[in-house]
């Protein structure tokens, strides 16, 4: 999971981060990196310390739909393609499969 995040993060969100408006470089492009970090951090933790495994769990699924979400509204300023949020999204979506699948077992 924590190589799945990583991979999008590098090979997918950095470029896309790149193309943004200066205007929106310590705005948007801010946010979405803090949100992925936290998303990072959430899943390290998790798998570090067990007693609350499942807070960070949680915490990291928190931030998964935030960065959903912000993948909308980039797609709604028209900072990315339709095309790419489909594909960020699917990412995404795995993603957030495969931490759900986790927090069951």
């Amino acid at each position: 999971l924590e190589e799945k995040v990583e991979n999008l993060l590098n090979k997918e969100i950095y470029p896309v981060l790149k193309r943004f408006p200066k205007a929106e470089k310590y705005s948007l492009c801010q946010e979405m990196k803090q949100a992925f970090y936290g998303l990072l951090k959430c899943i390290m933790l998790a798998n570090n310390i067990k007693k609350k495994r499942r807070m960070y769990q949680e915490e990291a699924d928190a931030y998964q739909k935030l960065i959903l979400v912000l993948v909308s509204v980039a797609c709604e300023q028209k900072y990315i393609t339709k095309k790419k949020k489909y594909h960020l999204q699917t990412y995404l979506h795995e993603i957030g499969r495969m931490l759900g699948g986790w927090m069951k077992s």
